[in-house]
C-alpha cells in the first residue's frame, strides 16, 4: 500500500510540474502560424462496424492516431504506440518492438485482432507473434484502436478488441529519411518513397533497426521492407500490398527464467490484393496470404546435453473474403463473406506427418508434425439514424473445421450498438456483443517439460455490455463508459495436485468489470491558431476481474492493469518550431509473479506500481527535423511481465528529412 502511494504522489508531481511549465514557463513564443492545419476527429471515418461511419456516429470506444502524430511522439515502434493508450496493456519482453503482448481490457495477448489495412495479421501459432509486422511504424497512416468486441464485425478472435495499422500512398511525390542513433548501440534507419500519377500511387518504404541490448542477451536486429500500390481503373480502384520481415533477438527469460541463454528468429512473408468499386453500392473483394518461418532456441549457445532440436515452425494463414455496403431509404446494409485457411508444420506443434518434411538450410532436423484447418464466416449488419438514434444491429455465422471435430463447428454471434444525440457534439450509447476466440496451436499442441497442451479444446465466448457517453466539439474530446464482459469456456493451465504438469483446459468464467475515462483538449483548434500549449491528452482505465472457482490449481493470468493513467502533452519551447513532447504512463498490476531461485526457492512478488516518463523535443528547420528523446528518462525499475525486468533510462537522438518533389 505504502508503494502504492508513493507511486501516485509521483505520478500527480510528475502531472503539475509539467504543467505548470506548460502554461506558466513561456510567455512569448514565436510560432509559425503559416503551417496550422486543423484536425477535426468527428470527421473521420473510423472502421469499428462492417459499414464504415464517422468517429461523431460512433457507438464504441475507438481511439485513433494519425500520422502527425505517429511523428512526434517519443517512439520507434508501434509497441510504444499502443502503450500510450489507457485500454491497452502492451507487455513487453523485448523493448522498441522486439516483443510484445498486446492485451485489450483484461484480456489475454490471444484475445486482441491485429489488421494490416483490415488484414487479419493473427499467427495462429500464438499471440506472442501478432505484432510482428512486415511495416515500420513510420508507413503507417493512421492507427486505429478499438476497444470491446468485435466478433460480428471482423471475425473470430476479435474478442475483446482490435488494433488496425493504415498505410496509405500519398497523391505527391515524396521522399522521407529518417536515422536516429541511441544508448546500447541502438541504430535506426528508414527510408520511404512516394510516388504518384494521375491513376496511379506507390509507397515504397524499408527499415532497419539494432541494438546491442540493454542487458545481457537481449541483442536485436530487424529488417522490413513494405510496398503498397493504388490503381485506378474504370469502375474502381486496386490496392496491392507486398511485406518481409526479419528479426532475429536475443530471447533472455521470455518463456522461462531458468534458461536466459534463449534466442528467437521470425521471417514474415505478406501479401494482399483489394478492389473498391465507384458505384453506389460499394463492394470490396480482397485476398491475402501470410506466412511465417519462426525458429525458437532454448540454448543460443552451449547447449544442455540432453538438449536435441530446437523448435522451427512455418506457419500459413490465407484467405479470401467480400464486403458490400447497400444503401436504401431504411439505411445502410452490409452483406460479407470471409474464407480463411491457417496450417502449420512443426516439429513440435500439430499431429505427427505421414512424411516429414525438409527444413530448408537446417540438418538433421525436419517437420514431423503439422495441422490444418478453415474458418468461414457470413455476415450481416444494418446501420439506421431514425432522428436523434443511431443504430447498429448484426450478427456473424461462423464454422470452423477443428472446432467441428471437437463436438460443435458452427455458431451465431450477434451484436448491438445504439447511440443518441444529446446534441451534434454529445452523444449517449450502449452495446451488446458477443465475441469467440479460437484456441492457438500452443494451447491445443504444445508439450514442455512442465505443460501439456490439449487437442480437444473448445472457442472461448464472451458477452460484453457497456455503456457511455462521448464528446467532441471545437477541439474537446471526451468519453467515458463501464462496461462488464461475462466470459466462458475461458482457456486456462491447470494442475489437479501441486506436482502434476499445467494442462489447457476449457474450464474457467471470468468476469471483468471496467471503467474508461478520456480528455483531450486541442488548442490550436479551440483557438483557431497556434499556441504555446498545443495539446493535452488524458485517459483512465480501471479493471477487476472474478474468476469462478473450480477444483482444480489454476495458471489462468490475472495479472491484468487495475489501474492505468495516461497523459500527453505538447508544448512549444522558447524558439520558433522547437516543439516538446511528454507521454507519462501510470500503471498497477494485480497479481504476482515467482521470483526465479536457481536453488527452487523462489518467492511471490506483488507487480509494485509505477510511472514511466517519455520526452521528445524536436527542432524543425525547413524539411528537416531534428529530435532528442527518452524512454523512462526517471530510470524507474518496472516489470511488465515476471523476471524480465525492463531498460531503465533509454536515450537517443535522430534527423528526418521529409522532402516534396
Amino acid at each position: 500500500m505504502k508503494n502504492n502511494l508513493l507511486q501516485k504522489r509521483q505520478f500527480i508531481t510528475v502531472v503539475l510540474l509539467l504543467l505548470t511549465h506548460s502554461i506558466f514557463g513561456q510567455t512569448k513564443v514565436e510560432i509559425d502560424t503559416a503551417k496550422i492545419t486543423e484536425y477535426y476527429l468527428e470527421e473521420i471515418s473510423v472502421n469499428s462496424g462492417r459499414v464504415p461511419q464517422l468517429y461523431s456516429e460512433q457507438a464504441r470506444i475507438v481511439t485513433y492516431i494519425d500520422s502527425e502524430k505517429l511523428h512526434e511522439m517519443p517512439v520507434q515502434s508501434l509497441d510504444q504506440v499502443l502503450g500510450y493508450v489507457a485500454g491497452v496493456d502492451m507487455r513487453s519482453r523485448g523493448p522498441l518492438g522486439v516483443q510484445g503482448d498486446l492485451n485489450i481490457r483484461g484480456g489475454s495477448f490471444d484475445q486482441s485482432l491485429v489488421m494490416l489495412n483490415g488484414v487479419n495479421m493473427n499467427n495462429p501459432q500464438t499471440g506472442h507473434l501478432n505484432l510482428f509486422l512486415p511495416v515500420d511504424m513510420e508507413a503507417a497512416y493512421g492507427v486505429e484502436v478499438l476497444e470491446g468486441p468485435a466478433s460480428r464485425v471482423f471475425g473470430a478472435n476479435a474478442f475483446t478488441g482490435a488494433v488496425n495499422i493504415q498505410t496509405k500512398p500519398l497523391d505527391q511525390n515524396n521522399i522521407y529519411a529518417h536515422a536516429m542513433y541511441g544508448d546500447y548501440n541502438l541504430q535506426k534507419y528508414t527510408g520511404r518513397v512516394n510516388l504518384a500519377s494521375d491513376k496511379t500511387r506507390h509507397l515504397i518504404t524499408t527499415s532497419y533497426k539494432k541494438s546491442d541490448g540493454y542487458t545481457d542477451n537481449t541483442d536485436f536486429e530487424d529488417v522490413t521492407a513494405y510496398y503498397h500500390g493504388s490503381y485506378d481503373v474504370e469502375g474502381g480502384t486496386f490496392d496491392l500490398t507486398a511485406g518481409y520481415s526479419d528479426k532475429g533477438f536475443g530471447a533472455n527469460s521470455f518463456y522461462t527464467p531458468a534458461y536466459p541463454n534463449q534466442y528467437e528468429r521470425n521471417q514474415l512473408y505478406h501479401g494482399s490484393l483489394r478492389f473498391t468499386n465507384n458505384g453506389k453500392i460499394k463492394i470490396t473483394p480482397m485476398i491475402y496470404w501470410n506466412r511465417t518461418y519462426d525458429r525458437f532456441e532454448l540454448f543460443r549457445e552451449n547447449p544442455a546435453s540432453w538438449y536435441q532440436n530446437h523448435n522451427y515452425h512455418r506457419m500459413d494463414a490465407a484467405g479470401a473474403n467480400v464486403n458490400a455496403v447497400i444503401p436504401s431509404k431504411f439505411g445502410k446494409t452490409a452483406i460479407g463473406l470471409d474464407a480463411r485457411y491457417e496450417g502449420i508444420i512443426s516439429n513440435v506443434l500439430g499431429t505427427p506427418l505421414d512424411n516429414p518434411i525438409a527444413i530448408d538450410g537446417v540438418e538433421n532436423t525436419a517437420y514431423t508434425n503439422g495441422k490444418e484447418r478453415y474458418n468461414y464466416s457470413l455476415f450481416l449488419e444494418h446501420n439506421v439514424i431514425l432522428g436523434k438514434f443511431t443504430a447498429s444491429v448484426g450478427l456473424m455465422f461462423n464454422y470452423n473445421t477443428e472446432l467441428e471435430e471437437n463436438g460443435k463447428g458452427f455458431d451465431i454471434f450477434p451484436g448491438a450498438d445504439v447511440s443518441y444525440a444529446l446534441s451534434k457534439s454529445w452523444r449517449l450509447f450502449t452495446t451488446v456483443n458477443t465475441a469467440m476466440r479460437i484456441p492457438t496451436y500452443t494451447d491445443l499442441y504444445y508439450d514442455g517439460p512442465t505443460n501439456v497442451g490439449n487437442d480437444s479444446l473448445k472457442e472461448e465466448r464472451a458477452v460484453t455490455l457497456e455503456l457511455g457517453t462521448k464528446y467532441d466539439k471545437n477541439g474537446i474530446s471526451g468519453s467515458a463508459s463501464v462496461f462488464r464482459r461475462w466470459g466462458s469456456n475461458i482457456i486456462d493451465w491447470v494442475k489437479e495436485h501441486p506436482d502434476s504438469l499445467w494442462q489447457a483446459q476449457n474450464l474457467t468464467e471470468l468476469t471483468t468489470t471496467g471503467v474508461t475515462l478520456n480528455a483531450g483538449f486541442d488548442l490550436t483548434q479551440m483557438l483557431h491558431k497556434e499556441v504555446f500549449l498545443k495539446n493535452i491528452r488524458f485517459s483512465y482505465l480501471y479493471l477487476t476481474a472474478d474468476k469462478g472457482s473450480s477444483e482444480y490449481i489454476s495458471n489462468y493470468v490475472l495479472d491484468y492493469l487495475n489501474h492505468k493513467a495516461t497523459l500527453g502533452i505538447a508544448h512549444g519551447l522558447f524558439l520558433k518550431n522547437l516543439k516538446a513532447d511528454w507521454q507519462i504512463v501510470y500503471q498497477d498490476r494485480n497479481g504476482s509473479f515467482t521470483a526465479y531461485d536457481p536453488n527452487g526457492n523462489g518467492q511471490e512478488v506483488d507487480y509494485d506500481p509505477f510511472t514511466t516518463v517519455d520526452l521528445r523535443i524536436s527542432y524543425t528547420w525547413k524539411n528537416l527535423y531534428f529530435y532528442g528523446e527518452g524512454s523512462n528518462i526517471f530510470d524507474v525499475k518496472y516489470y511488465d511481465i515476471g523476471n524480465i525486468q525492463q531498460p531503465g533510462r533509454w536515450l537517443r537522438a535522430g534527423i528526418k528529412m521529409n522532402l516534396d518533389f
